[in-house]
């Protein structure tokens, strides 16, 4: 891409963060969403680019505001990615690891996936390919041991506390790793894996949308994906066909959902997480932590902005 957009579409997640800030805790899930929502399409539209929108999970929900299938004032051609509000039910009822996010690369370089359930491993960098989807949990949590040269008892998985995964949960703990249970935010949750800083490895079933936010991640910042998509019946299957998705036993690798290094990721924390800090409202305005990152360079920047709602409406 000619332009690094990082800083323009953290603009998009700082607003759509402070959309939801100001309506946490109040209750209403489907408010909170369709607010934030509303206000990272207006922001988005405000950038210079000709943008194909990609993977909106609420594409088919008429109750929710949908993603635009084009947004900004025109430019140059561009894939665009944003999830407004990780976590909204989290955000509703006032609860943490709630994320705005965002990314932007080239035309043509995200794969669309079906809005289906994923099984996904993500670890940092420094384990890189050793792990493998198709192995055992418990061979996946020794070789990420390994590779850190931690003991098995000092590895931390995160992991979505959902009954789905009660198996893994019994099976992750009986090789003696400890675990990190997280009700929503998995994107959060992989990001504190590929950092290391408050996990060492993310496994679990999520979406599949939510698996190219994460891929774009780490096309900036390093690390390893592995995903599978669930299939539970031929209407499934034909879903995914539509994609362009042909081979149904694929293991997804970052390559594979995101096509380029020219990409740009940002996010914004609505309420503190394991990645991001949330908003803090201050008496005249509010205080945002986010981050940017650039896949070209690697280069990333974890931001503390000061919102003065006195001087400029920011809605």
């Amino acid at each position: 891409m000619n332009t690094n957009y990082g800083m323009e579409i953290v603009r998009a997640t700082e607003i759509a963060a402070l959309t939801a800030a100001r309506m946490q805790g109040l209750g209403d899930h489907d408010d909170i969403l369709n607010n934030t929502r509303s206000a990272i399409i207006k922001t988005l539209n405000r950038i210079n680019v000709d943008g194909h929108v990609i993977n909106d999970r609420f594409h088919d929900r008429d109750d929710i505001v949908r993603l635009p299938k084009k947004i900004g004032q025109g430019g140059e051609k561009t894939d665009v990615m944003a999830i407004a509000l990780e976590g909204y039910h989290n955000a509703a009822d006032g609860r943490g690891n709630v994320t705005s996010y965002a990314a932007i690369t080239k035309e043509g370089a995200i794969q669309s996936v079906p809005n289906l359930s994923m099984y996904k491993i993500v670890v940092g960098p420094k384990v890189g390919n050793v792990i493998d989807i198709n192995q055992p949990p418990i061979v996946n949590v020794k070789r990420t041991a390994r590779s850190l040269r931690k003991y098995t008892e000092n590895i931390t998985v995160c992991i979505l506390n959902q009954a789905r995964h009660y198996q893994l949960i019994r099976e992750v703990r009986s090789c003696g790793a400890r675990i990190k249970l997280i009700d929503e935010g998995e994107i959060s949750g992989c990001l504190a894996a590929i950092t290391g800083e408050k996990a060492d490895i993310y496994m679990g079933y999520g979406f599949a949308p939510e698996g190219t936010m994460v891929a774009a991640a780490i096309s900036c910042l390093g690390g390893y994906f592995e995903g599978k998509i669930f299939y539970e019946n031929d209407r499934d299957k034909a879903l995914a066909a539509g994609h362009g998705i042909k081979d149904f036993n694929k293991t997804f690798r970052t390559q594979d959902l995101i096509g380029s290094k020219e990409v740009a990721f940002a996010a914004t924390g609505v309420t503190d997480g394991e990645f991001l800090e949330g908003v803090r409202f201050t008496s005249n305005g509010a205080v945002t932590s986010s981050f940017v990152a650039r896949g070209e360079t690697h280069t990333y920047r974890r931001m503390e902005t000061r919102h003065f709602f006195d001087y400029k409406p920011v809605f």
